[in-house]
């Protein structure tokens, strides 16, 4: 049986990664700060209180896993220094085979796509929260430059909508596509898992 991490597992996007996680026979070991707030209970869950900024906690909860999903949600602009503390400790996992990192749209060289969902509301979310962009544009630069088997994947808007079967990925220079639901987000990241052709890839993802 493989093992998966998923650091942000209490989160609304974390719950259903750990659904699917389970669905599809995995061994999860979920890091979350509130252990309580995962109110499920199975054989093959695992659940490590802790933060992702504490080394000995974020390697407790990837120790042995061939998966690991970052799913990260924060308020302030911490997650520079969490992804550096992960990227170390995931070097040292040797049988790692892929690490997917949920971010944002607008991070990284997809500012302009970002403008494409909504221009007036791109505008107002990238003033108001600018050094948190800045934060997880940095974060990106870190997993880019590292050699492990990553994957970055910016949502368009998260909705708490059901499966719809209609998940698109496009590259940054492409039109975006519209909202996706966090259970399709979470089905569309074990769709791609074990995938070939997925390495070291960045795309937006969102619904025909």
């Amino acid at each position: 049986m493989s093992r998966i991490a998923i650091l942000g597992a209490s989160g609304g996007l974390g719950t259903h990664l750990i659904t699917s996680a389970l669905e599809h026979g995995f061994e999860v070991s979920a890091l979350v700060r509130d252990p309580e707030k995962i109110t499920r209970a199975n054989y093959n869950l695992t659940l490590i209180k802790g933060d992702a900024g504490s080394g000995e906690e974020v390697q407790a909860a990837i120790e042995e896993c061939r998966f690991v999903v970052c799913a990260l949600g924060a308020r302030k602009p911490v997650m520079t220094a969490c992804v550096q503390n992960l990227v170390r400790e995931l070097q040292a996992v040797k049988v790692l085979k892929r690490f997917i990192f949920v971010s944002w749209l607008g991070a990284g060289d997809s500012a302009m796509q970002a403008q494409g969902v909504s221009e007036l509301r791109s505008a107002i979310t990238r003033t108001t929260h600018k050094k948190m962009f800045e934060d997880i544009s940095r974060a990106e630069g870190i997993i880019r430059a590292s050699r492990l088997p990553y994957v970055i994947l910016r949502p368009t808007r998260l909705t708490d909508g059901g499966p719809t079967h209609s998940t698109v990925a496009v590259n940054a220079n492409e039109a975006p596509p519209g909202p996706i639901s966090r259970f399709d987000l979470a089905r569309f990241v074990f769709r791609i898992l074990e995938e070939p052709g997925w390495e070291r890839r960045e795309v937006t993802v969102g619904s025909r």
